[in-house]
């Protein structure tokens, strides 16, 4: 990438990107990655406490009894403890996040396969006795991660005569190539099917597919089906689903205030007792900063057993107050639940006075390049849009541990390639950055690095942006931090000097950070005599102006306080006429965080918030 640029923040421009449909990225190659992590973000039911289970098995240590049956094409299924094999696939399948201590069961199509075969797998169970259980309302539970690149089928059956005939449901419909959560519960109704002769039962998990990803299994398990459980199975907080809203209503973590919008909240609920369910509710309730804000309900309903819908709950929108806020997420019906922990899913994001972004605020492990890349420059960041006009100052980021000292980065914001075939579009770099050893992060450590542009840029509301960490440094360099799991397209790697297959989805999240001109400030005066516009830059390393005026001559002094509310600096101006003034602050003294400073002319007094961040 030739870092000397062409002025880009040119309305023509703007207003064609704005007016063209923007591309579906594919999912980049693996990448070296520390531990595994879910496939999305969406918060998904718990494992609650599942009951007495009738019959199960964990495949710790092999398949234990079950027979791998295949009818069509070379693909069988086996046990594994890794997860899938390697693979130049663009969208590599992960391993099971499976909750026993080691091993499951796995069809792995994409590794063991041929292009352009077909599978017909099944695995099989032994026979399981379930005549003596005491119940006819059974369940067969299971964990699993599916993805699909193509129209795979995927189906549960159970056998009453040794396998001649099979009752059998398909699940796993319209995955797609981002996948399910991982691991994912899955519950289906047995209870028919065991009627016929329940002291011979055998349970069977086919997959059926022209070469693709692969099925995952373990836990599986039989239990007795409650009359009565609601489950609320997954949760979303935005309207965001890019083949309809492209980059509107992305779920952010942390919003700055002056991006704060109205939640478009939905989420996935299932009866997944025997018995119908009356007037059922979903309920969303934010606590934020300063307790309970408001709550927000859907129309009373009924639902069948085995019926699962994602319902839309009415728009809700947070006060803006500065801080964490949690969004509770609960379905009631009329019937007391049996399973009330799978009743309640919980959400969080947070209120900044100028931060964007999509993280979850910890080190979970390193992105780097992928495996046929590992010499490019490369960069990794996330899709913004803004609610409001704003200016863009900088760009935070976090580095992995394993970076060496002295390699460099850098930030950039680009716009969104016009077509699969074109690089985003480059409106300014930050200079370099070198990494110093308080710079690194270990597991569950939150260090960033803020690179300021030369000058703040405008950014438009509406108009989706792409903000980039980068690197030149080669195989041996930077690995970025990341946190947390994107939905697909949200977060992209970028190869600024390939030709080709130059950019990918990311599903890990890293941790890079918009960091827009802070929030109005709180105002104390009483008249208007004095006006003190915001800090520049903000966050800054070492030195920042605030700009000031007066309406009439007066005596001027700024005060400095940390969070706790303790001075820290106090600075006499003197007397100043009438007109507009500058004041240097050098905060090379102080720690990195965030103060409050305060103009004090005669009776008025102003105050803003800045950020010192090294």
């Amino acid at each position: 990438m030739i870092r000397t640029l062409t002025p880009a923040l040119v309305l023509l421009a703007n207003l064609a990107l704005a007016q063209q449909t923007l591309p579906t990225l594919e999912r980049a190659p693996e990448h070296k990655h520390g531990p595994r992590t879910p496939e999305r973000r969406l918060p998904q039911e718990p494992n609650e406490a599942r009951g007495t289970a009738f019959y199960s098995e964990t495949f710790d240590t092999n398949l234990n009894g079950w027979t791998a049956l295949t009818e069509q094409g070379q693909v069988d299924w086996k046990w594994t403890n890794t997860g899938p094999g390697p693979t130049t696939s663009t969208y590599p399948v992960p391993p099971l996040n499976t909750s026993t201590p080691s091993g499951w069961a796995i069809i792995d199509d994409d590794f063991d396969g041929v292009s352009g075969s077909s599978t017909n797998a099944s695995l099989i169970s032994p026979v399981i006795d379930l005549s003596g259980v005491g119940t006819t309302f059974l369940k067969v539970e299971f964990d699993q991660y599916f993805q699909e690149f193509q129209l795979d089928q995927t189906f549960v059956g159970v056998s009453t005569d040794g396998g001649v005939t099979w009752n059998e449901s398909e699940i796993n419909i319209e995955v797609g190539r981002d996948g399910r959560p991982n691991p994912e519960l899955v519950d289906v109704n047995i209870s028919d099917w065991i009627a016929a002769d329940p002291a011979n039962v055998q349970l069977r998990f086919r997959y059926v597919s022209t070469w693709d990803y692969g099925w995952q299994i373990d836990n599986i398990a039989i239990r007795e089906l409650p009359a009565n459980d609601m489950a609320l199975l997954r949760a979303i907080n935005t309207a965001y689903d890019f083949t309809n809203t492209e980059f509107n209503f992305m779920d952010y973590t942390i919003y700055p205030l002056s991006q704060v919008a109205s939640l478009s909240p939905r989420a996935v609920v299932k009866n997944k007792g025997y018995a119908s369910q009356n007037n059922v509710v979903l309920t969303l309730d934010v606590t934020g900063p300063g307790g309970a804000e408001g709550s927000s309900a859907t129309t009373p309903t009924a639902y069948t057993s085995g019926t699962e819908t994602q319902v839309v709950i009415p728009d809700l929108t947070p006060s803006g107050a500065y801080g964490n806020y949690t969004l509770t997420y609960t379905v009631d019906q009329d019937e007391t639940d049996e399973i009330p922990g799978n009743n309640v899913v919980l959400s969080n994001l947070q209120v900044s006075p100028d931060i964007y972004a999509h993280d979850d605020g910890s080190t979970e492990g390193g992105i780097s390049q992928g495996p046929t890349t590992a010499d490019a420059a490369y960069e990794v960041g996330h899709h913004f849009v803004l609610v409001q006009n704003n200016q863009l100052f900088g760009v935070q980021v976090a580095v992995h541990e394993s970076t060496p000292v002295g390699s460099t980065v850098y930030g950039a914001i680009y716009f969104p390639s016009s077509g699969a075939t074109n690089h985003p579009e480059i409106i300014e770099l930050t200079d370099d950055y070198t990494v110093t050893e308080a710079d690194l992060n270990g597991t569950g450590e939150a260090n960033f690095i803020t690179m300021l542009f030369s000058t703040p840029i405008p950014l438009d509301a509406g108009q989706p942006y792409l903000l980039m960490a980068g690197t030149f440094d080669g195989a041996a360099g930077v690995q970025f931090a990341y946190s947390g799991v994107s939905e697909a397209q949200v977060s992209n790697i970028h190869y600024p000097d390939l030709a080709a297959d130059f950019q990918f989805y990311l599903t890990r999240t890293p941790m890079v950070r918009m960091v827009l001109a802070g929030n109005v400030g709180i105002d104390e005066s009483t008249s208007s005599n004095v006006r003190m516009g915001s800090n520049m830059p903000n966050p800054f390393n070492t030195t920042t102006m605030v700009p000031f005026a007066l309406n009439s001559a007066g005596s001027v002094q700024f005060t400095v306080t940390d969070l706790s509310g303790r001075v820290v600096l106090v600075q006499d101006l003197g007397t100043r006429g009438a007109g507009e003034h500058q004041w240097m602050f050098d905060g090379s003294a102080l720690a990195s965080g965030t103060y409050t400073y305060t103009i004090t002319t005669g009776s008025e007094r102003l105050s803003r918030r800045m950020v010192i961040a090294r």
